[in-house]
């Protein structure tokens, strides 16, 4: 008998290939990921490869044999993991298979405001090479950043920052002080009595009811006027106006971000509005921290791993 896979959306090529070999699996590769094209297949669907499309709690329930959930990415926050839960559906994620693709991210953004590179890049293209005189980049040996979240790449983080000459400090309930200390930082208890000592601050946590809108108004307030923002984790964490009304304001330095609350983006978003993407230290990208080919690869991967775990009757990665 064959365990039916349902992968809403395509995954890696050699992933595919790795998928339709195996004898024992039917694989379901639907043509459209919205559900209303492939929900007639669940009843007997055993396991769900999930990319962005949202698994509610009614999708769930339309399929009585659903055994796994394998999420092609770390966040879950398209899945009705309660509902889950209840059904007796295991919920996985890839582990650590994009924490380098999202560091690396992380500290081109860092670098690339400390360093003004869209500001003097665009001015060199308009004809104003003596734009260096100017000297208004800045190195990050010696500064202070704020990490909040030390998991899967908030610790990793650390350690390269570390290796470029940066005093880290971390802040991590799920994290005993030494065991922060072990990573690299100096402990802190409460980021907001941190926010202050910070010269880049950076979040690394995943969205729920305690961390969304970790950082608004208030914890803008707090930051150094020449502090830089990084959000390479979840839209949602910190509060889109708030941010917007910082950087009209010149209440920080700039900001690198790779997530929105409301991807994609709708009209009316606050970071989206003309003049403040004129802004040159502002830099949004479209969620691609984690979309290198090679992380595409180890993504795939690790999904595949799930799958086959869970044929094995051995799980693993589970959220």
């Amino acid at each position: 008998m064959k365990h039916r896979v349902i992968v809403i959306q395509p995954i890696h090529a050699e992933g595919m290939k790795i998928l339709h070999a195996r004898e024992d699996l039917e694989i379901i590769v639907p043509d459209n990921p919205d559900p209303s094209t492939w929900s007639n297949f669940l009843p007997g669907t055993e396991a769900l490869c999930v990319r962005l499309t949202k698994i509610p709690r009614s999708l769930i329930e339309a399929a009585p044999d659903l055994k796994i959930i394998s999420r092609h990415g770390v966040g879950c926050d398209n899945i009705d993991v309660a509902a889950a839960t209840e059904h007796g559906v295991v919920v996985a994620t890839v582990g650590l298979a994009n924490a380098p693709s999202v560091v690396e991210h992380t500290l081109a953004l860092m670098l690339a405001l400390a360093k003004r590179l869209f500001d003097v890049d665009r001015d060199v293209r308009g004809g104003d090479y003596m734009r260096k005189l100017q000297l208004e980049g800045q190195d990050i040996g010696g500064r202070t950043v704020l990490i909040i979240g030390l998991g899967r790449i908030g610790s990793r983080l650390a350690k390269a920052l570390n290796g470029l000459g940066m005093k880290c400090l971390g802040v991590d309930p799920a994290h005993r002080p030494a065991e922060i200390q072990a990573m690299g930082c100096e402990p802190v208890t409460d980021f907001r009595s941190a926010l202050p000592r910070a010269d880049f601050v950076t979040v690394h946590t995943p969205l729920q009811d305690d961390t969304r809108n970790m950082i608004g108004a208030r914890e803008l307030a707090l930051m150094k006027p020449s502090a830089i923002l990084i959000n390479t984790a979840r839209g949602g964490l910190v509060d889109e106006v708030a941010l917007r009304d910082a950087l009209r304001a010149g209440r920080i330095a700039g900001a690198g971000f790779d997530v929105l609350t409301t991807e994609p983006p709708v009209d009316g978003n606050p970071l989206l509005e003309s003049d403040l993407l004129a802004l040159p230290n502002f830099i949004l990208t479209p969620h691609v921290a984690w979309a290198s080919g090679e992380a595409m690869q180890a993504l795939a991967d690790q999904l595949i791993d799930n799958v086959e775990a869970y044929v094995a009757g051995t799980p693993r990665n589970l959220v």
